[in-house]
């Protein structure tokens, strides 16, 4: 009797899961998400560890290991989303918003490439990012250890789309590309709220020094907001460009943010 309410407990675990992210969506499905790949997955694979053990030993001992091989599929199940944090998850987020829910932004940096979409795995997987684009310029992903060897290091970074900045970082120092030397996940960034929709644009990676506009300004289309440098968590200079409904001064968990789509069109 206990074997059968622990599975159903578990079955009904994974079905809330499931519908909060595929079926409710909205802000609601980001925090199901992230409480499933770092709350859910590690207790659960955990658990399959056990049960693989356990099923072990009642074979070896010609024990019955029905109810062993289904908690070892349903914790299986369960486990899987921790192979995102590992970068070998075949999930992403799903990303299914209507156009309406889509702003019109010119691309803030000349000249440049934009990485990005559903086969982008590094953004793909998380709510908050699974619309981002991170922009670079030629040469780009070339394994260099200066800074300068990269197109887009030290390029302007000009106004997307009219709003106020609401918040701005230019404190943190480059770190070299390829190393794990950063203080913070953006580095150097301008929050700015989207004058037309009220939702929330973040610049990141910016170079230290570089930001030209205050806190509190409105800033219209077009304008120089700061130079792209390395900061943060970034492999190589590039610029990061995220849209999402939450303020990100009040996300204490950014992941968790709801985050929404981009369409780049051009400058006028």
């Amino acid at each position: 009797m206990k074997k059968k309410v622990g599975l159903v407990i578990l079955l009904l675990i994974e079905i809330i899961c499931i519908i909060g992210v595929y079926v409710v969506g909205g802000q609601v499905s980001p925090w199901i998400w992230s409480g499933c790949i770092f709350i859910i997955a590690p207790i659960a694979s955990i658990a399959l560890v056990v049960q693989i053990v356990i099923g072990v030993v009642r074979g070896c001992k010609r024990k019955n290991i029905k109810w062993n091989m289904l908690y070892i599929i349903i914790t299986l199940i369960m486990a899987y989303p921790i192979t995102i944090l590992f970068g070998i998850s075949i999930l992403t987020y799903p990303a299914n918003l209507s156009d309406k829910e889509t702003i019109e932004i010119i691309n803030p940096v000349e000249d440049s490439i934009l990485l990005g979409g559903k086969d982008y795995k590094i953004h793909a997987v998380w709510p908050s990012e699974c619309y981002a684009y991170d922009i670079v310029k030629e040469p780009y992903d070339i394994n260099s250890d200066k800074l300068s060897d990269y197109g887009i290091y030290q390029a302007n970074v000009y106004c997307p789309i009219s709003g106020t900045v609401i918040y701005s970082k230019d404190t943190e120092e480059d770190i070299l590309p390829n190393t794990e030397d950063f203080q913070s996940s953006l580095g150097n960034y301008i929050f700015i709220k989207v004058e037309e929709t009220g939702t929330y644009l973040v610049l990141a990676h910016l170079e230290k020094n570089s930001v030209n506009v205050s806190i509190g300004e409105h800033v219209t289309q077009g304008t120089i907001l700061a130079k792209v440098g390395n900061s943060g968590t970034t492999s190589e200079p590039h610029l990061h460009v995220q849209h999402q409904k939450n303020n990100p001064i009040d996300m204490k968990i950014p992941i968790c943010s709801e985050g929404l789509p981009i369409k780049f069109v051009e400058n006028n």
